[in-house]
């Protein structure tokens, strides 16, 4: 794995402290009403060079969401899922030597009151925790409560790729930050930093 020196160490430790504190700003949080759209990271903040937007930003369906677990669609349904939304990029690179994410997908979904995003995310939590292979990660502070998965599969050519899925709650949202890559080359403090950004869009003037 690649240290957490450069760019990357400091644009974490920077967002560190904002994101611990989303979790404590009050007893009584304002919910948010805006499109989850406007919530997407966006492809200007994207911290590697050479991606482009394979899946613009669109709304999805609690079925879309599921992905194929009628317990987590139906429970995101009982929640009170309001809208939700997701966008992926992609980078062509090396993949045998590449360094970072090359391919992330985001997604915002918001619920109707805390506790509904509450129950939403712990019903998101056991989907990653039931996904054959994955190993559960702790994230560090990252909004009201968040939780991290990763995935080792071997790719037809014999190379290890990863999936490390983030997912995280902010008031009445719950956000999912998916990065693969090459195993070794792609690590939890890359989808940790998107987060971040993510994070910052919904505490933006408007945003959440």
């Amino acid at each position: 794995m690649r240290p957490v020196s450069g760019w990357g160490g400091r644009v974490l430790a920077t967002l560190v402290p904002a994101i611990a504190l989303a979790g404590c700003a009050g007893a009584s949080p304002s919910l948010s009403t805006a499109d989850p759209v406007h919530d997407l990271i966006t492809i200007d903040q994207l911290v590697e060079p050479g991606f482009t937007v394979t899946s613009p930003s669109a709304h999805v369906a609690a079925t879309t969401l599921g992905d194929g677990d009628a317990a987590l669609t139906s429970a995101l349904a009982a929640s009170g899922l309001q809208s939700a939304a997701s966008i992926e990029f992609q980078r062509g690179v090396d993949f045998s030597t590449s360094n970072g994410p090359i391919d992330i997908v985001a997604t915002v979904e918001r619920l109707a009151a805390v506790s509904g995003a509450s129950n939403a995310y712990a019903a998101t939590v056991r989907h990653l925790d039931a996904t054959p292979g994955a190993v559960p990660t702790s994230t560090g502070p990252l909004g009201d409560a968040a939780h991290a998965t990763s995935v080792v599969r071997t790719t037809p050519g014999a190379l290890q790729a990863v999936e490390i899925t983030v997912v995280w709650r902010v008031h009445n949202l719950v956000n999912i930050m998916v990065v693969r890559g090459r195993y070794g080359g792609t690590r939890l403090n890359d989808a940790l930093v998107l987060a971040g950004l993510q994070t910052q869009n919904e505490s933006a003037p408007g945003g959440a």
